[in-house]
């Protein structure tokens, strides 16, 4: 079973990366194989929540975000399968926020004691747009439940990991507590199940440097990563660090989807190209 480690321990952990001038990795994680493999890689977070489950199953992320299923239970039951396979990199629990029927803080008090050594909010309604995600706040369902949870957490000095997708949110976040704030540009671009229209490079860099600069307004020490929309690979991910003040980088589809796509594909070419006798 997966090594659980304190606020302290992983915020150390993280710093020392940054200091030493290595950008943080957080590596999400959609089965036991990745998060193995992303563990021996170096990863220093590994990310466990219900999006991953679907671009692994060859299914659209998007899927997470539709109402056929129930992230919190997807959430534990990924756990079963992540946790005792990963021995020394501190797990991160993606909660949906917002069902009504959830209590958060017996919630959090579940996945810290199944292993977890942190969380973050996954899904999050961000990427619904600003209409539906206006709708949801009115209703009580929508991004303040988030912005709660990094609350609660902290309040149980519990490692958090926020997702915003504004500067707006990103300030929002940090004046909960997060630690760790995920500058997200959308759905990460690219391979065969990945969406194909995206802003450039340069305009999602402007917009992670905006979220980066409204979540330092409240704490100037939060560590903040890139993510999603055109920043698809490694030479991408280091063109949104080098060119805004990010400490590192949060793979997802970029980690685990697309270069499970490009190598199957690959050697399944190899094998059919061989001879017979």
């Amino acid at each position: 079973m997966t090594q659980k480690y304190s606020r302290e321990q992983i915020l150390g952990r993280l710093y020392e990366q940054k200091e030493a001038g290595h950008p943080v990795l957080m590596f999400g994680a959609g089965t036991g194989l990745t998060a193995k493999c992303a563990e021996k890689g170096g990863a220093d977070l590994i990310g466990v929540y219900s999006t991953a489950i679907y671009r692994m199953r060859g299914l659209p992320s998007l899927l997470a975000w539709m109402p056929y299923s129930n992230a919190n239970e997807h959430l534990l039951n990924m756990a079963r399968e992540i946790l005792p396979v990963v021995k020394n990199t501190p797990c991160i629990a993606g909660i949906g926020a917002h069902d009504p029927a959830l209590d958060l803080d017996d919630f959090l008090d579940t996945v810290m004691k199944a292993g977890f050594s942190g969380v973050t909010n996954e899904p999050f309604v961000g990427l619904y747009g600003k209409y539906f995600a206006d709708q949801l706040e009115r209703a009580g369902l929508g991004f303040s439940c988030e912005v709660e949870l990094i609350r609660r957490a902290r309040t149980k000095d519990i490692f958090t990991v926020a997702w915003a997708m504004s500067p707006e949110e990103a300030h929002a976040m940090a004046e909960a507590g997060a630690d760790v704030i995920g500058a997200m540009i959308g759905v990460t671009t690219g391979g065969m199940s990945g969406e194909s229209q995206v802003i450039s490079l340069d305009e999602a860099v402007a917009d992670v440097q905006a979220m980066i600069e409204a979540a330092g307004s409240v704490n100037p020490e939060v560590l903040v990563l890139t993510h999603g929309g055109p920043f698809a690979d490694v030479e991408t991910a280091q063109y949104s660090i080098t060119h805004s003040s990010a400490a590192g980088y949060a793979s997802g589809s970029s980690g685990e989807r697309i270069p499970t796509e490009e190598a199957v594909v690959e050697v399944t070419r190899q094998y059919k190209s061989m001879k017979l006798g």
